[in-house]
């Protein structure tokens, strides 16, 4: 992860609007340690996006949330090939496919984000995981089941049960960040609460205040 005291911000880019997806980076890449470019958006526009943000912000870095769940050494070397520091895996997924994505991140120099949406046992799965050579996890809930579940509610065991790094993303916002990071989160990932604020730059800042805080 990047040097520093702080958890790191990770804004998700989710509109499917590509003049407005590059209005909101311009507005928060100066707050955000990692620009997000969510699946909607890759599937609207292709790869050709992460080209776009690694073109016009070289200094941040840039997660294709591909959501891969197989061809893993095929799809990841795709993402990064095009300039993702970051493209995520489902944890879903076979072994061998997470395997072949982490192969392709050694190759590349990009690293893989392990996205434990709908796992049943994310503690369980999380220690297998570790076990695999993965570093970086994400406890995700869903976009259709947020408000109907805490996004908090696995992070003290999956903290417990994993030896690596652990994003949050999924419902969060100014008034849980600091919750998260807390319950042992090393990446928090905001997407509604600052792409559908008024000035998302000020919300993205108020977040990376948020997250200063909560470390301390």
């Amino acid at each position: 992860m990047k040097p520093g005291t702080r958890p790191l911000l990770q804004v998700a880019v989710d509109t499917v609007d590509l003049d407005a997806a590059r209005a909101l980076i311009g507005a928060v890449y100066r707050y955000a340690d990692i620009i997000e470019i969510g699946t909607p958006l890759i599937l609207e526009e292709g790869l050709r996006v992460v080209e776009m943000v690694k073109a016009g912000w070289p200094d941040t870095a840039c997660l294709a949330d591909m959501k891969i769940m197989d061809g893993g050494f095929i799809e990841a070397s795709s993402g990064f090939r095009r300039g993702a520091d970051y493209v995520t895996v489902l944890a879903l997924a076979e072994d061998k496919t997470i395997l072949g994505a982490l192969e392709a991140a050694a190759s590349f120099g990009g690293r893989v984000m392990v996205d434990l949406i709908r796992v049943p046992s994310p503690a369980e799965r999380a220690r297998e995981l570790r076990a695999l050579g993965v570093d970086l996890i994400c406890l995700h809930t869903a976009f259709d089941a947020q408000g109907d579940v805490d996004p908090l509610v696995h992070l003290r065991a999956v903290r417990e049960a994993f030896e690596g790094h652990i994003a949050i993303a999924g419902g969060l916002g100014l008034d849980n960040v600091e919750q998260a990071v807390q319950s042992g989160a090393d990446v928090v990932v905001v997407g509604g609460a600052i792409g559908r604020h008024p000035e998302p730059g000020s919300a993205a800042a108020a977040i990376v205040e948020a997250l200063g805080r909560a470390s301390t």
